[in-house]
């Protein structure tokens, strides 16, 4: 196989099991899905997911695919025993090109479940030098045994999948010790969609070390451009979790409101060029200072402009920020997008802390700190919308906060 279909097999799988992590709630869906996941991927007909379990010092068939994989669930091996044991006790992969001839081979597996095992690549699943268990594919397709592009391929599998089921661990333990739903609520919340951060993190380190041992600059820039991605949703993640997390007092400062929000505007224009999007700026030039906290207010626009982008479709979308001066020493900031707008049912929610329709993307957070902050400005905000035409939020706050 050349270096170039190598690669785009392995950035295809990456692409695959991106998707363990959104079923790190449900224990059992995910070990399902890395198993068949992993069968696809390299062509075999079976496969088995043995979990560790760290008191009793055994490894279990948690799940195994196949049309009798149900039967060996019940089956326990200690470390040591089996080529599962081995690579578990080793912690190292193990390719069996033939089991007939391997003396370390457990055949009570097939004897219960008249399956003919051929040929076996296991693979230890770690997460910080702890053992989560082995995963394992048999019997190669094409009735030949698993090559060294196998190997890589359920190399990327197991990292994904060792962190997969290290999150799905973390959040069963979390929800076991909650006392309060809200507790819980928080912790799938902010747990879920931090490890998808670290999962395209992981990604992107991924194919920047494939590109590095290949040489390969293009799949280094796509891997660069992934860690740089996810690094900065987890520095706006944090920044929406503390700034709904504490109880602030704003520190207002005199700011140029219209050159303030075109330098925060600024910071899309690369975001909305790959989307083939325009940016306009509708300012009232007569207002001039006002008073606001610096950056509580960049995150809100920060925020909602980040909403916008990902409402509105490739090649016609339209995001305009828009200032108007009030009579009542208010003034108004207004971010439009020509997006798929927001069902009238959500709209009451749209501000719920943990309210998302974005899925694995969104943590249902950032409106629920723009909300905050914008009410500790002493404003409000309001939401018009309608489905497929677009949304325009309203962001109305006192020009002046200076106590007399």
């Amino acid at each position: 196989m050349d270096k170039g279909s190598s690669l785009k097999k392995q950035f295809e799988a990456l692409q695959r099991v991106n998707s363990f992590i959104s079923h790190i709630t449900n224990l059992r869906k995910l070990l399902n899905l890395i198993m068949e996941e992993s069968k696809k991927i390299l062509n075999a007909e079976a496969s088995s997911l043995l979990l560790y379990d760290t008191e009793e010092k055994i490894l279990y068939f948690e799940v195994a695919t196949g049309k009798r994989g149900g039967r060996v669930k019940r089956i326990k091996l200690k470390l040591g025993e089996g080529i599962a044991g081995t690579c578990a006790k080793e912690k190292k992969i193990i390719n069996v090109k033939d089991v007939r001839k391997d003396k370390r081979f457990f055949p009570y597996a097939d004897r219960i479940s008249k399956f003919k095992t051929r040929n076996i690549l296991a693979m230890p699943l770690i997460r910080k030098n702890r053992l989560l268990g082995v995963l394992e594919v048999l019997n190669k397709k094409d009735g030949k045994f698993f090559t060294k592009e196998d190997i890589r391929l359920m190399k990327i599998i197991s990292n994904q999948a060792a962190l997969s089921i290290e999150n799905a661990y973390l959040y069963r333990d979390n929800i076991r010790k909650a006392h309060f739903a809200g507790v819980g609520q928080t912790m799938l919340s902010l747990s879920h969609d931090i490890k998808n951060i670290l999962n395209g993190l992981v990604g992107g380190i991924t194919l920047v070390d494939e590109g590095l041992k290949n040489s390969d600059t293009e799949t280094m820039i796509s891997g660069w451009e992934m860690v740089k991605k996810n690094v900065e949703r987890i520095s706006d993640l944090i920044l929406d979790m503390l700034n709904f997390s504490s109880k602030k007092k704003p520190l207002y400062q005199k700011v140029k409101i219209n050159p303030f929000l075109k330098e925060i505007g600024e910071i899309y224009r690369e975001r909305l060029k790959e989307k083939k999007a325009v940016l306009e700026y509708r300012f009232d030039e007569s207002i001039d200072e006002v008073e606001v906290d610096y950056q509580g207010i960049q995150r809100v626009i920060l925020n909602l402009l980040n909403n916008a982008c990902e409402a509105i479709e490739e090649g016609k979308g339209r995001i305009i920020i828009e200032t108007r001066k009030l009579k009542d020493k208010k003034f108004q900031i207004l971010i439009k997008d020509n997006g798929a707008g927001i069902p009238k049912e959500n709209l009451k929610k749209i501000f719920g802390v943990f309210f998302t329709t974005k899925g694995h993307k969104g943590t249902g957070l950032g409106l629920a700190v723009v909300q905050k902050i914008v009410k500790e400005h002493k404003g409000k905000i309001e939401v018009l919308s309608e489905v497929g035409k677009g949304t325009t939020f309203i962001i109305t706050l006192p020009s002046s906060h200076t106590e007399k």
